[in-house]
């Protein structure tokens, strides 16, 4: 094999374009090093007893990238028939809000935020013998978005909205 040197100035990069390239490149990696802002994360679980043959249980994930993002999430189950709840939370951006409760069980909640300034709340109550799942996605900026559901039934609600110019309306989802 014949190895063959790699000319700086045959690859259209002159040494100054070299060393701004670096300098640019170093001031990249000092601004993104710089601490993370992601205030507000709160979780509650409750049950009244811990299922360990069929591990039961609620799980819940909190994801935040960006600044000034609150998420809380409560989820509770209570008899023994009863399925674990699951919930989701990833915001992307900054100021985001999301709240996500859900009581009895077989509830699945998921919200994904990616812009800037967005709310959204989903509200569950279900039992084991049905479920109730909601998903909720909004991109851009300013959005609100609401979610109430209850009683029997599979239900499942999936909610995206795209508010790239910032003057989405709110969207609000009852089911009893």
């Amino acid at each position: 094999m014949k190895r063959q040197r790699v000319n700086k100035a045959s690859m259209g990069i002159s040494p100054a374009k070299h060393s701004m390239l670096l300098a640019t490149l170093l001031a990249a990696s000092i601004f993104t090093a710089a601490p993370v802002n992601a205030d507000d994360s709160r979780i509650e679980q409750f049950f009244n007893q811990v299922d360990i043959n069929n591990y039961r249980g609620n799980y819940s994930i909190i994801d935040q990238i960006g600044n000034n993002n609150s998420a809380t999430v409560n989820q509770s189950y209570s008899a023994s028939y009863q399925r674990g709840n699951f919930s989701k939370i990833f915001q992307f951006g900054n100021f985001n809000t999301a709240n996500i409760a859900q009581k009895g069980g077989n509830n699945f909640g998921v919200i994904l935020q990616k812009g800037n300034a967005h709310e959204a709340s989903i509200t569950q109550a279900g039992d084991a013998r049905e479920l109730l799942k909601a998903n909720v996605s909004q991109s851009g900026s300013n959005s609100y978005i609401q979610i109430s559901q209850s009683g029997s039934g599979y239900r499942s609600i999936n909610v995206e909205q795209n508010a790239f110019s910032g003057n989405a309306r709110p969207v609000t989802v009852e089911t009893y």
